[in-house]
């Protein structure tokens, strides 16, 4: 990617920020419908790439904390990232496993991806979460705000996990967090439904990827230690 670095004015809107440069003011595309407090605020330091639109030319895609790395917030280059990585073979818990579906309708809700395992005609969903946040330091964190989606998407999950392989994966993007948690500040009733999910035979997941200042996005983790209040796993 072609970033270019800007100063951020103001929040527009949800899906919408007021960055700066030399040369003016402009209006970025943010997909990222979290609140991201800690990481889109005024004076801070945004990257952008160019965007062929109307009414937006640039896509805010990242937010840089250190030399060499920037927090990647936009979830296109998010889900570019995992799916080259599975058909790369670069996550071992998916070995076998193949991407056969994206957006699937299942009852009320759409979930990301269907995937097969041919040898035994096996199959499965995976449902993922961008988790840019960072709490206390090093803790990978979703969500920064209530989620009724999310919710909704955790009891769908649970819902397919009495025939299918059942996955909610966090797609954690802060190059310091060594680990993942979900946030009870954030949405405590999210919470309690994962653990209740985890019981139910959902797995969760995360992976950890980067933006580096160069462009590109890496894979630096395809299997983030996870820690869930009330239900310890220690996968990873």
């Amino acid at each position: 990617m072609g970033l270019q670095k800007y100063s951020v004015v103001r929040r527009a809107s949800r899906f919408s920020v007021v960055v700066r440069n030399t040369k003016g003011e402009y209006l970025a595309h943010l997909t990222n419908s979290g609140r991201l407090l800690d990481l889109i605020f005024p004076s801070s330091t945004c990257l952008c790439v160019a965007k062929k639109s109307a009414k937006t030319k640039l896509r805010l895609v990242g937010v840089p904390i250190s030399k060499r790395w920037a927090v990647l917030i936009d979830p296109l280059e998010q889900t570019r990232c995992f799916v080259n990585a599975v058909n790369a073979g670069a996550i071992q818990w998916l070995d076998g496993w193949h991407i056969t579906g994206t957006e699937v309708n299942c009852g009320e809700s759409r979930i990301d991806y269907k995937i097969d395992r041919y040898r035994d005609n096996a199959t499965g969903f995976i449902e993922t979460k961008s988790a840019a946040m960072l709490l206390s330091g090093d803790v990978g964190s979703f969500p920064d705000c209530p989620t009724v989606r999310g919710r909704k998407h955790v009891k769908t999950m649970l819902r397919l996990a009495g025939k299918n392989r059942s996955v909610i994966l966090f797609l954690v993007q802060h190059p310091d967090a060594e680990y993942f948690s979900p946030s009870v500040q954030g949405d405590e009733q999210f919470v309690s439904d994962l653990a209740g999910a985890i019981r139910g035979g959902v797995e969760v997941r995360a992976i950890k990827m980067s933006l580096s200042l160069n462009g590109d996005v890496v894979l630096i983790n395809p299997d983030l230690k996870c820690i869930i209040p009330e239900f310890m796993s220690t996968a990873g």
